[in-house]
């Protein structure tokens, strides 16, 4: 007979949902080339993988099955610690990870030891548990993988930037069910095997709510590793063609295009056509990337793979799509505008720390501000150039109520001194 009871069903069930929630996710676009969660997500597979091998080793009480079970908990430990490493340093090892793998040898000695795996009745049913020093490494295995996801989930947490918040503390809610809720559960499981089934669920429920918020917000694994602050394009000529902020920046565009020029003249015999050049600045790196007609600069925390390979991108795919403006050396930034489809294309993972709370005040540019009409047509008046008219514009709305009112006053005077010097010059003249 089957060994049917409410253990086997639970694992059968979350291993099932868990599996096909994961190996979906694999082909949601914004995430499907993100790394660390490749790793993460294998993680989770093998961790479901262990509740269908474990379900399966009770409904048959085949011990092979329960010990072959065990070492897929290895295997989703260390993809959970690589993973989270990826997210952290964008790099694999860590120290974490080589005491894992050095237990989890120890582990596979342990398990065709005499008593690691035993059949016993427990709770009303019998089950396959693990016995003697092959259990305690076992519980210790999955208490490190919770216990990475944990300080992964907390650090993301601390360090999201206000857009994100939000996202960030539900993906934080359901690392917390993982860890401490569940474990909590699997402590209990040592005295009452019961509390392993709602250890089962509600890491399935922390796993479900993780997976979900990661893939609707992908930026959440992009937190810790760097922040990208400014992008700049500029012409051969040294003209800026386009920019783009991801974080406040009191540099504006034409210095930190003129910087751009003078280390380019610095770095003539390092840098060569289609060359990338890594240059540390004090708190941060400028990453430049050179190719036949532009010139494009990504200012980040730090270095890595995936920046340079996206500035690399943009760059190809920018001359490629203003190849008509850059032929004709038009300067006019406007020109460029739609530069930002290649900035969605290339860096919309990476998230915004330009707004820093609900009270931080946000202005539009002039062109989408409403003055009264009176107002605009003074204005227009005065500033014939649409720019300067827009750029005038922008300022004045942000500007004190009272300042308006001074700055059309004083124009006038100056307009009636002016025309006052002119009347008096002329009649000069005449009298000459």
């Amino acid at each position: 007979m089957l060994n049917w009871n409410i253990e086997v069903i639970i694992d059968f069930i979350g291993a099932f949902v868990g599996i096909i929630l994961t190996l979906i996710s694999y082909y949601t676009p914004k995430a499907k080339k993100i790394k660390s969660l490749f790793f993460i997500r294998l993680g989770f597979i093998f961790f479901w993988i262990f509740m269908f091998m474990d379900g399966l080793s009770f409904l048959y009480l085949n011990e092979i099955i329960g010990l072959i079970s065990g070492f897929f908990v290895v295997f989703a430990t260390i993809f959970i610690i690589i993973g989270v490493n990826y997210t952290i340093n964008e790099n694999f090892n860590s120290f974490g990870l080589q005491i894992v793998i050095a237990l989890a040898v120890l582990f596979l000695y342990l398990g065709f030891q005499p008593g690691a795996i035993e059949v016993k009745f427990q709770s009303g049913y019998f089950r396959v548990s693990w016995g003697g020093l092959f259990g305690i490494l076992g519980m210790a295995f999955t208490g490190i993988a919770m216990l990475y996801l944990f300080y992964w989930g907390l650090r993301t947490w601390l360090n999201a930037p206000f857009l994100i918040k939000k996202e960030a503390s539900i993906f934080l809610f359901g690392i917390l069910i993982i860890f401490p809720f569940s474990f909590i559960f699997y402590i209990l499981y040592l005295f009452e095997p019961i509390f392993l089934l709602i250890c089962d669920v509600t890491v399935a429920i922390g796993a479900f709510i993780v997976s979900l918020v990661v893939l609707r917000e992908p930026k959440l694994l992009y937190i810790l590793p760097f922040t990208i602050y400014r992008i700049i394009v500029k012409s051969k000529r040294g003209d800026p063609l386009y920019y783009h902020d991801w974080s406040e920046s009191t540099l504006n565009e034409t210095i930190f295009t003129g910087f751009l020029n003078a280390v380019q003249l610095m770095s003539k015999e390092v840098i060569n056509i289609g060359g990338l050049l890594d240059i540390n600045l004090e708190n941060g790196i400028l990453i430049l990337k050179e190719s036949k007609n532009i010139t494009v600069g990504l200012v980040a925390s730090k270095s890595s793979k995936l920046l340079r390979d996206s500035v690399i991108k943009f760059t190809v795919d920018f001359e490629r799509k203003f190849e008509y403006q850059l032929k004709k050396s038009i300067t006019d930034m406007a020109q460029y505008e739609t530069a930002f489809e290649l900035i969605e294309k290339y860096f919309s993972n990476f998230p915004y720390n330009i707004i820093q709370s609900k009270k931080q005040e946000l202005y539009l540019t002039g062109k989408y501000l409403k003055i009264p009409l009176e107002l605009e047509n003074k204005l227009r008046k005065i500033f014939t150039d649409e720019e300067e008219y827009q750029t005038i514009k922008a300022e004045l709305i942000r500007s004190p109520l009272s300042f308006t009112s001074e700055f059309i006053r004083l124009h006038d005077e100056l307009n009636n001194e002016i025309k006052k010097i002119s009347d008096e010059d002329v009649k000069l003249i005449d009298e000459k």
